[in-house]
């Protein structure tokens, strides 16, 4: 018996580390494996380099002159009388930092741009008007805009974003030249691995459960767990032998691969764990079924004790289990009614009358 059940259990620990594994890495494709430029940190970007360096990278920049909030990024929303409302997201920013060029006096301005949350916008703005006061000094008495550090993921503009971007140029007189660097890529605050920042976070976290749940499964592989519920019985129970109950499992009906019905216990599985029943505590058994988004098809079974036991099972299977209950425990109601049900909820010690107390008091 135990070694039946050990492969059963085993087998299950094996779905479940295949099954995690081909989780965690469908969503690490999906985040393009972003995760783990997440956890060394971002790189520190040279403006300088050229910015296909850094395509795709999860990277940080200290931002020094931001200028325009060249788009507004919003989402409308349609409900169904067909009004809509539009909700701003966020903005992007023509941003350039200023680099001394090598055996010059004067700087290389390198442009670009900068998506960030709606959140920051007065703090934006506020370097807006910090970086116009700095330009248009004329005294030189007035200090240049502190540098924002930046993070996110650095991406070559879309067709659109690009147009923008452009035209923003065009209204500001700054064209392509040598000490006008255009770089036609946006640092990316939004989204990580191409998805929602939050997305992409609880895509992680879904993983890190995944993986837990596969290192739980190998120390599975090789522990006795599954046999964890026999053992509490067998402690609740001191006059039963684990001999008693192999014995009876060696001579019970095996009802589809996982439940095995004797004279006096009922075994079955559930996932990588076996558990027992006392076939002489049931009281009521049906077969129970819900389909669509949480569908369930299972045998349940109640106790003495009111507590209630489902093992999932096809109707078939559960009939051809009833059936055996019906020839081997005569104390137990078989098959479902409303009737029934209200019975066991509202009146127990009258539903007791109806098989349990009677068979038990003919012993």
């Amino acid at each position: 018996m135990l070694e039946t059940l050990k492969k059963k259990a085993r087998k299950s620990n094996l779905w479940r580390i295949i099954l995690s594994i081909i989780g965690i890495g469908i969503m690490l494709a999906i985040t393009k494996f972003s995760i783990f430029d997440v956890i060394t940190g971002p790189t520190k970007m040279d403006i300088t380099a050229a910015p296909e360096t850094y395509e795709g990278k999860y990277v940080s920049v200290e931002a020094e002159y931001f200028l325009y909030d060249y788009i507004e990024h919003t989402t409308t929303t349609t409900r169904k009388s067909g009004s809509k409302t539009t909700s701003t997201n966020g903005y992007s920013y023509l941003v350039f930092q200023a680099v001394p060029e090598s055996g010059s006096t004067e700087d290389v301005w390198y442009f670009y741009s900068i998506y960030l949350n709606k959140k920051r916008q007065d703090e934006m703005t506020a370097k807006i008007d910090q970086t116009y006061e700095y330009l248009n000094d004329e005294t030189g008495t007035i200090a240049p805009p502190e540098p924002v550090k930046i993070t996110g993921v650095w991406n070559k503009m879309d067709s659109q974003t690009e147009r923008y971007f452009q035209k923003a140029l065009d209204e500001l007189g700054i064209a392509e030249a040598n000490l006008n660097k255009l770089y036609f890529y946006e640092l990316d605050t939004k989204n990580i691995g191409g998805v929602n920042s939050t997305l992409f976070w609880v895509l992680m976290a879904v993983s890190a459960f995944l993986l837990l749940f596969a290192i739980l499964s190998a120390v599975g592989l090789f522990s006795s767990a599954y046999m964890k519920s026999l053992q509490q019985y067998l402690q609740k129970n001191p006059t039963v032998s684990m001999e008693e109950i192999e014995e009876d499992f060696n001579r019970a009906h095996l009802i589809s691969s996982d439940v095995w019905i004797g004279k006096k216990w009922t075994i079955y599985m559930q996932g990588n764990k076996a558990y027992i029943l006392t076939n002489s505590d049931l009281i009521w058994g049906y077969y129970y079924s819900r389909t669509g988004r949480y569908s369930v098809s299972e045998m349940r079974l109640f106790t003495k004790d009111r507590t209630q036991h489902g093992i999932s099972l096809s109707e078939k299977n559960t009939q051809e289990a009833l059936k055996i209950y019906v020839d081997e425990q005569a104390q137990m109601v078989v098959g479902y009614s409303k009737d029934l049900e209200k019975m066991y909820n509202k009146d127990f010690n009258g539903f007791l009358e109806l098989r349990y107390n009677p068979v038990m008091r003919a012993l």
